[in-house]
C-alpha cells in the first residue's frame, strides 16, 4: 500500500492557499534539517488497523535516550501497525528540527528526512484526501469572543453597589427582574451588527422554576414557521422547561450560579438581580439572520452583567450592563435547531457557574481553553439527560471530534485560535477534556476541578493530584495512547473508548466511551462525511514537524502499516529539544 499523497508542493502556491483559507501560514523562518534536494510532496499515511488480533507484547514503549540514537527491536508484530507518537509537554513551541525521528534500520525510509515547520494542511487539501472538512458535517457554533475576553481579564470584584430597583404599581419597590410577570416588557442592552450598543425591548413569554424567558418583540410569533427567526409561546416555554432539567443535573456536579442555592435571608439570595430564576433573552445575536444560516453564536453568558454600569464605565466605557444572571440566545437557531440550543444552555450554564465559583468566590480569572473545556464537558455529560444522546449530531462527540481528528496538531491545548480557526481550539480542548474524564475519574474529576481554589493548569494539577492520578503533564504524556487504542485494542492503555459512571448526590453521571477508529458508524446519513474517515490524521514519518506547546503528533510509515515481518528494528534519533517525549505504539 502506498501512502496517500496529497500533492501540495511547499511553495508560494501553498502559502497563498493557506492564507486564503484562514489557516496559519507556513513559518519559513525555521531552517529545515537537512534540506531535501527538491521540494518534497507533503502527504499523510492511511492507517491499516482492521485486524482484531490484539498485540500481546509491550504495546506502548517510551524511548529512553542514553545517547544521540537508540536502537530497539520489536517482535511478533506481523499484521500489526506501528505508530510514532511525539509529545511536547512544555508551553514552548518546538522547532521541526528539534523533535527527533524514528526509522526502520533495514527499511526504505530515508535517514536524511525533510523538515516542515508548523503548518496544518489547508482545508481544501484535506477534502481532496477524502478526510473530513472542518465544519462540513453539521452546523457550527462558538461563543461570543467579547464575553470570552472579558472573563480572561475581569474588572475588580469588589462590591458593585445596590441591586437595581424599579417602582411598580402600588408604590412597591422591587428588583427589576424579580418583579417581572408574564407579559411584562423590559429593555435590554445588546450589540448590533456593527458592535454598537443599542436597547431592544423584550416580553417575558415563559417561566419555570429556575428560568424566565424573554423574547425580543421582533422575534415573537403566534404561529410556528420554521426558520423564520421567530419563536412561539410554546417554543419559549420549551426553553424554560429544558433549563429546569439542566438545573436538576448541572449544579450538583459543577456548582451554582451567583445567588443560587442560598436561603432567602442571605443578602446574595437571587444574585445581583434578586431573582432566583436565571433569565434568558432571545433575540437575533449579531443581527445576522439568514434562513440558510449554518454557523454563528448560538448563545452566550457575559460576566459583565454582574457589574454595575459605573464599574464598567471605569473599566471599558463601551460595555453596557443588564445587571442580572442572564443568558443570551439566538432567535434563529432557537427556532430552527432547538436541540442545539438546549445543548448550548448546558454549555453556557457552566460559564455562569464558573464565573461564580472561580472568579467571585476565589478571585481567579480563567483562560479561555480551561473555561471552554469545562463547558464542553458539561454538554458531554448533561446533554444525554435532556434528550440529546451521544449519537445526536449536536452532542460534542459528533460536533467536535471530527475536527479534532484532522486538526489536532494545528494548535497547542492551551492556545486559543481566532476567526474561522476557533473551531479547531474547541475541538482540541473538548477532546483533551473527554480523555481526562474518561481516564481519570469521570464526574469526580469534574467536581474536584470545580471545587478547588485555582484555575487553568494548576487547577488540573490539584484535581488530578488529589485523586493520586498524577498531574497535567503526566496525563498529557499518556494522551497519545488514546489516539491509538480503542475497541478490542484498548487493553490497559488510556483510551477515549472507556465509559465511566459516577454517582453524586444520588444522581448518576455517565461519560460514554467512543471508538475513534469506528466512529463513522455513528455518522450514517451525513453525506459530507466519507466512509474512510477513521482515526486521527497520521502524518508521514519521513518528515519532522514543529510542535506547538502542549501538543501531540502521530506519525507512521508505509512499511509500518500491517507489518509483513515478525520482527522490526528501529533507530530513534534523540530530539534536541529536551522536552519532547517519544513513544512507539503498536496496535
Amino acid at each position: 500500500m502506498k501512502p496517500y499523497k496529497l500533492g501540495v508542493l511547499l511553495g508560494l502556491g501553498t502559502l497563498s492557499i493557506l492564507v486564503l483559507l484562514g489557516c496559519p501560514p507556513i513559518d519559513t523562518s525555521q531552517t529545515p534539517d537537512p534540506t531535501p534536494t527538491s521540494d518534497p510532496i507533503l502527504h499523510i499515511i492511511i492507517p491499516e488497523v482492521n485486524p482484531k488480533e490484539v498485540y500481546t507484547g509491550q504495546a506502548v514503549q517510551k524511548i529512553t535516550f542514553t545517547q544521540t540514537t537508540e536502537d530497539i527491536t520489536v517482535t511478533q508484530v506481523k499484521g500489526h501497525s506501528l505508530f510514532l507518537i511525539k509529545v511536547n509537554p512544555s508551553p514552548i513551541k518546538a522547532a521541526a528540527n528539534q523533535t527527533g525521528h524514528g526509522y526502520p534500520l533495514e527499511g526504505s525510509a530515508s535517514q536524511a528526512v525533510g523538515s516542515f515547520p508548523r503548518g496544518p494542511l489547508p482545508l481544501e487539501t484535506l477534502k481532496e484526501s477524502g478526510r473530513f472538512v472542518l465544519g462540513d458535517h453539521t452546523i457550527t457554533r462558538y461563543d461570543h469572543p467579547g464575553a470570552q475576553a472579558f472573563t480572561r481579564n475581569l474588572p475588580s470584584l469588589e462590591s458593585q453597589g445596590p441591586r437595581p430597583q424599579e417602582t411598580r404599581y402600588g408604590g412597591i419597590s422591587a428588583p427589576v427582574f424579580a418583579a417581572a410577570s408574564l407579559g411584562d416588557t423590559k429593555f435590554f442592552w445588546v450589540e448590533d451588527k456593527d458592535s454598537t450598543w443599542i436597547q431592544i425591548s423584550a416580553v417575558l413569554r415563559a417561566t419555570s422554576a429556575h428560568s424566565k424567558v424573554w423574547v425580543a418583540k421582533d422575534h415573537y410569533s403566534e404561529t410556528r414557521n420554521a426558520k423564520d427567526n421567530k419563536l412561539t409561546q410554546d417554543q419559549a416555554q420549551a426553553i424554560a422547561d429544558t433549563f429546569d432539567q439542566i438545573y436538576q443535573y448541572e449544579p450538583p456536579l459543577f456548582g451554582y450560579e451567583y445567588g443560587g442555592d442560598l436561603p432567602s435571608t442571605d443578602p446574595s439570595y437571587g444574585g445581583v438581580d434578586g431573582d432566583p430564576a436565571v433569565h434568558i433573552l432571545v433575540y437575533d445575536i449579531e443581527d445576522d439572520y439568514s434562513s440558510s444560516q449554518t454557523s454563528g453564536v448560538f448563545g452566550f453568558f457575559w460576566a459583565k452583567d454582574w457589574y454595575d454600569q459605573a464599574t464598567l464605565d471605569s473599566y471599558q466605557s463601551k460595555l453596557k450592563t443588564n445587571r442580572g444572571e442572564l443568558f443570551y440566545i439566538d432567535a434563529f437557531f432557537a427556532d430552527a435547531y432547538p436541540e442545539a440550543i438546549y445543548s448550548t444552555l448546558a454549555h453556557e450554564f457552566q460559564h455562569m457557574i464558573h464565573f461564580n465559583t472561580k472568579s467571585i468566590q476565589h478571585g481567579k480569572s480563567s483562560e479561555t481553553w480551561y473555561d471552554e473545556m469545562l463547558s464542553l464537558l458539561a454538554e458531554d455529560v448533561i446533554a444525554p439527560k435532556i434528550g440529546i444522546p451521544v449519537t445526536n449530531k449536536y452532542h460534542p462527540i459528533l460536533s467536535r471530534i471530527p475536527t479534532f481528528l484532522d486538526r489536532y496538531n494545528a494548535a497547542g491545548l492551551t492556545e486559543w485560535l481566532l476567526g474561522d480557526q476557533v473551531l479547531i481550539s474547541y475541538a482540541n480542548v473538548y477532546a483533551f477534556g473527554a480523555y481526562l474524564v474518561r481516564n481519570y475519574g469521570g464526574a469526580n474529576l469534574i467536581k474536584a476541578i470545580m471545587e478547588n481554589n485555582t484555575t487553568n493548569i494548576p487547577s488540573l494539577n490539584q484535581a488530578l493530584g488529589a485523586s493520586a492520578q498524577g498531574s497535567f503533564t503526566q496525563a498529557l504524556g499518556r494522551y497519545g495512547e488514546a489516539f491509538i487504542y480503542s475497541g478490542d485494542h484498548t487493553g490497559g492503555n488510556r483510551s477515549f473508548d472507556t465509559t465511566v459512571t459516577t454517582q453524586i448526590n444520588d444522581i448518576e453521571y455517565t461519560f460514554t466511551g467512543f471508538d475513534l477508529w469506528t466512529i463513522p458508524d455513528a455518522w450514517k446519513g451525513y453525506d459530507s462525511i466519507p466512509d474512510n474517515h477513521t482515526g486521527p490524521l497520521i502524518w508521514d514519518g519521513n518528515y519532522r514537524f514543529a510542535m506547538p506547546g502542549y501538543s501531540v503528533i502521530v506519525q507512521s510509515l508505509e512499511e509500518w502499516q500491517q507489518v509483513g515481518a515478525e520482527t522490526v528494528h528501529i533507530r530513534f534519533e534523540k530530539p534536541s529539544d529536551p522536552n519532547i517525549a517519544v513513544y512507539l505504539m503498536i496496535r
